[in-house]
């Protein structure tokens, strides 16, 4: 099965959507500073920050590239991650210890709003904003 964490295509790969980060990789380094125990309805562990945002951060995701939103079974439930093009993108890998047993399995915005609340979603996106305008970096 294909470690999705490492498909890193290139920007001109990637369509154009207006959006302010070149790529999901650009994106990632703010979403890891955003997470929070906001944006998440379940427990925030401070030690494994990407735990249980995975739909949250498929939605950004979705917000600041388009795409598809696909998911997973694993065993601690659905995991959610990204098409953008012909790349799968998982900014929330990191939080298993473990290979996820990836599938491509259709999913949607619907969804993943089923296992995270708009105000989880509003937070992250208010989190991610602040953190770009904090950096003055894209």
């Amino acid at each position: 099965m294909t470690d999705y964490r490492t498909m890193v295509p290139h920007a001109a790969d990637l369509p154009l959507t207006g959006t302010r980060f070149a790529s999901p990789l650009d994106l990632y380094s703010f979403v890891r500073q955003a997470w929070s125990a906001d944006t998440i309805c379940d427990p925030f562990d401070p030690s494994n920050p990407s735990r249980n945002q995975c739909a949250v951060t498929a939605l950004a995701v979705h917000h600041y590239f388009g795409g598809d939103i696909f998911k997973t079974a694993t065993k601690g439930g659905t995991h959610f991650y990204n098409r953008i093009g012909p790349s799968f993108w998982d900014l929330s890998a990191e939080q298993f210890g473990e290979p996820i047993p990836y599938d491509a399995t259709p999913s949607s915005t619907a969804e993943a709003f089923r296992h995270a609340s708009q105000t989880n979603f509003e937070q992250l996106i208010e989190n991610i904003e602040a953190r770009v305008a904090q950096t003055g970096e894209i």
